[in-house]
C-alpha cells in the first residue's frame, strides 16, 4: 500500500508537493509528535549552550526540512534529468575527478544525512560517467524499501545493502566506481565501531568504511549537501585521504567525524535529528580509551 501511495505522490506538481510538505511538517510536530522527544533530547545534548527557545526553533526548522526532503525524495522517481541539473549543483567536481584519476579508479565517498542526500546521489550519477554503488540499510516497511530502491537505481546507481557491502566492494574492486556510504547512522551492538567525541558526547561510528578503504587502498572523500533555496542544493566535496593505508587506524573515521560535525554546526536544521543517533552508549572505560586514542 505504501509503495503505491508513494508512486502517486511522485506525480504531484511542485506547488502541490511543497504545500503538502508544509502541512506535513505541522502535523509531524504538533499532531503526530513524530519522535519529538528524540529530537528534543538530541538537540539539547548537541547544543547545551542553546536556550530552550532556540532548540524549539531548530526543531520547527527541522520538521519543515524533513517534510520537504521526504516529498523531494519521492518526487525524484518521476523527475526529468534536467531538473536535477538545475536544482543540484556540484561546487567542485574536480575533487572527484582527481580522486578517481579521471574516473579510472574506485573512490569511497562518505556522506551524511543532511540537505537532500538522495538528490546528491542522483546528481552525481548524472555528472560522472562512472559506475556508482549506494550502500544502504534496508527499511522496515517493505513498500518503502522497494520504492527507495527504485529511486536510487533510476539513474544507474547500484543499491548495495549494508550487510553485503564489504563482499560487493571486494568482488568489484577492479571496476572503477564511486562508492557512496552514509556514515552518520548509529551502529548496532555487534558491529565494529570507532568512538569519537562528536557533538559534545561520546559517539560510535561504523568502522566498516575505514576497513574497506584500508583493505582496498581506495581514496576516501567527504561530500556534504546544503540547501541554497527551497528545492535547490549545493554539494561540496573534500578529501579525507588519498592514501588510506598510510594513516593510523581510526584516523579516517576521526576525520569524517570532524567534517560531519562542522557541516552540522554550519546548517543544523537540515541534519536528521529524528535518528536515534546516540542509542549506543559507551561505558566509561571505552570512552576513556577512545578519547586517548583519537588521532589529533
Amino acid at each position: 500500500m505504501i509503495y503505491w501511495f508513494y508512486r502517486l505522490l511522485a506525480y504531484a506538481p511542485e506547488s502541490l508537493s511543497y504545500g503538502l510538505a508544509d502541512l506535513g511538517a505541522w502535523l509531524l510536530e504538533h499532531v503526530f509528535r513524530y519522535r519529538r522527544q528524540v529530537i528534543d533530547d538530541n538537540l539539547r545534548r548537541a547544543f547545551p549552550e542553546k536556550s530552550v527557545e532556540q532548540c524549539a526553533q531548530l526543531r520547527r526548522e527541522f520538521y519543515a526540512h524533513l517534510a520537504d526532503t521526504t516529498l523531494e525524495i519521492i518526487r525524484a522517481r518521476e523527475m526529468f534529468d534536467e531538473a536535477f541539473l538545475s536544482r543540484v549543483e556540484i561546487a567542485n567536481p574536480e575533487v572527484i575527478l582527481a580522486a578517481t584519476a579521471s574516473l579510472n579508479q574506485s573512490t569511497i565517498v562518505l556522506t551524511l544525512h543532511q540537505g537532500n542526500w538522495e538528490w546528491m546521489l542522483q546528481r552525481a550519477a548524472l555528472e560522472f560517467s562512472i559506475q556508482q554503488a549506494a550502500v544502504y540499510k534496508r527499511l522496515h516497511n517493505a513498500g518503502a524499501d522497494r520504492f527507495s530502491h527504485e529511486v536510487r537505481a533510476k539513474r544507474g546507481a547500484e543499491p548495495v545493502e549494508m550487510r553485503t557491502a564489504a563482499r560487493n566492494v571486494l568482488k568489484h574492486r577492479r571496476t572503477p566506481r564511486l562508492i557512496f556510504l552514509i556514515g552518520d547512522q548509529s551502529p548496532g551492538k555487534r558491529e565494529r565501531v570507532h568512538w569519537s567525541d562528536f557533538m559534545n558526547q561520546p559517539t560510535a561510528f561504523f568502522a566498516g568504511a575505514e576497513s574497506l578503504a584500508r583493505a582496498t587502498g581506495f581514496p576516501v572523500l567527504f561530500a556534504s549537501c546544503r540547501r541554497t533555496t527551497r528545492g535547490h542544493y549545493r554539494i561540496h566535496v573534500e578529501e579525507i585521504s588519498m592514501n588510506p593505508k598510510d594513516l593510523a587506524e581510526g584516523e579516517i573515521m576521526e576525520r569524517y567525524a570532524r567534517l560531519t560535525e562542522r557541516a552540522i554546526i554550519a546548517e543544523p536544521a537540515s541534519w536528521l535529528w529524528s535518528n536515534r543517533r546516540w542509542k549506543r552508549q559507551a561505558d566509561s572505560a571505552t570512552s576513556s580509551k577512545a578519547t586517548e586514542e583519537t588521532p589529533t
